[in-house]
């Protein structure tokens, strides 16, 4: 009897440790696939996002770790400037406050003035938001719109609380129509409902792409206090964030068509680059314009096999500006 008993206790504490040993194998192997750094695919980068977005939100109101987005565009070298980059001799004449143009080949930055110097950026920020969505991947997850997003002012696409829109078509609300309740959807979202959780996710990718004078605290680019750059560290921004597929074809469409949920129509974006269909060779950019920061744009042309990154800041007329820094560069690249 005695033996029976002993062999019953013996064969409760192994099932215990069995057990135990499951749901700790388990944790760890979740954690495994959310820590893994370095170059993904775009089917790995996808399957990680979602291996960390069930990872951090697995038990309702604990404390969810920072999700880690595995990055397809990797940092490079700082841009070297080339001879008589700043000449005053060598500048276009424009309105803005500070300007660079970057030649991708190369590497080097072609003409530039006060191109270091920190101030607001407006809506070029979204281009951070998007890449970060771009690289999330997962474009078919259905995003919540909060109250907080819902209400961001002004430039915003209309959308209603508690309703769930593709993370897709958030992508183009915010990089084509750069509303800022998207961007303010967006970045909740990948910050798992924090927003200075994703601010965090930003700074990081900012600093992995060498963005050395940047700080980004806002999804859309509304704050003109603590979310600021450089037009320097725009161009590498708008140039890295190129060699990932998903935000180079947003940012070279000039109309989408998207399906609205909330109405069971469709809803069309335009890019506010004009760019695109009046310069020859626009392959992209953003816009952006605040009181504080004026007008602010970021583009890439391509001809001749080389490409070029041109960003203003400050400027009172950047469709003016923005032509004859882009010629004065193509005339200077080597």
């Amino acid at each position: 009897m005695l033996l029976l008993v002993i062999l019953v206790i013996g064969l409760i504490g192994f099932s215990i440790r069995v057990l135990a040993g499951g749901d700790e194998a388990g944790g760890g192997s979740a954690t495994s696939a959310v820590t893994t750094t370095g170059t993904a695919s775009a089917v790995n980068l996808e399957q990680q996002s979602q291996t960390t977005v069930a990872a951090t939100t697995t038990k309702a109101g604990s404390t969810s770790s920072e999700p880690t987005l595995a990055p397809l565009v990797q940092g490079r070298p700082a841009p070297t400037s080339m001879a008589g980059a700043t000449a005053m001799a060598n500048q276009p004449r424009l309105t803005a406050g500070s300007y660079v143009a970057l030649d991708i080949e190369t590497n080097q930055i072609l003409l530039a003035y006060d191109d270091t110097q920190e101030r607001p950026i407006a809506s070029l920020t979204k281009m951070m938001t998007g890449l970060l969505t771009a690289e999330a991947g997962n474009l078919s997850h259905m995003v919540l719109v909060s109250p907080t997003a819902a209400n961001v002012e002004p430039s915003k696409d209309g959308l209603i609380v508690g309703n769930r829109y593709p993370r897709g078509v958030l992508l183009y609300s915010t990089l084509l129509g750069s509303n800022n309740d998207a961007a303010a959807a967006i970045g909740e979202d990948l910050g798992n409902g924090n927003y200075q959780r994703f601010y965090r996710l930003m700074n990081r990718r900012a600093n992995q792409l060498g963005l050395t004078n940047t700080h980004y605290a806002s999804a859309s680019g509304l704050n003109d206090s603590t979310n600021y750059s450089t037009a320097r560290d725009q161009a590498i921004m708008l140039a890295r964030a190129l060699e990932n597929p998903t935000f180079a074809k947003a940012v070279r469409t000039w109309r989408h068509v998207v399906r609205w949920n909330d109405t069971d129509g469709t809803r069309t974006y335009e890019n506010h680059n004009k760019m695109l269909h009046t310069y020859r060779g626009t392959i992209g950019g953003k816009t952006g314009f605040t009181t504080i920061a004026g007008g602010c744009l970021a583009v890439a042309v391509r001809r001749g096999g080389r490409t070029i990154v041109g960003v203003i800041l400050g400027s009172k007329d950047p469709w003016v500006d923005m032509p004859r820094l882009i010629d004065a560069a193509f005339k200077r690249a080597p």
